[in-house]
């Protein structure tokens, strides 16, 4: 596929597109309100920020953020489960 002008579209686009095909088709599939806390989401929407700024100085920055955020996401469900196996909850 390519613009009116018989060119090919740039990988950027390509890549952008689907990182926010894949945001829309989980929003169609969970609903908008599941995305605000969605693990794929973050990771789309930081696609689409490498798509977007790859040759920026913001990169180390933004992608320890992400980390960050995905450590804990995952860790504000998982721990809780971790320590009642172990005997340490309630």
């Amino acid at each position: 596929m390519s613009e009116p002008s018989g060119r090919p579209l740039p990988p950027v686009v390509w890549e952008i597109a689907a990182a926010s095909f894949l945001i829309a088709w989980r929003a169609w599939a969970y609903g908008v309100s599941f995305l605000l806390g969605d693990w794929f989401t973050l990771l789309c929407g930081y696609w689409i920020f490498t798509a977007l700024a790859s040759r920026t100085r913001a990169w180390p920055l933004v992608t320890g953020l992400v980390m960050a955020g995905l450590l804990v996401r995952y860790s504000w469900r998982q721990l809780p489960l971790t320590w009642a196996v172990l005997g340490f909850g309630p």
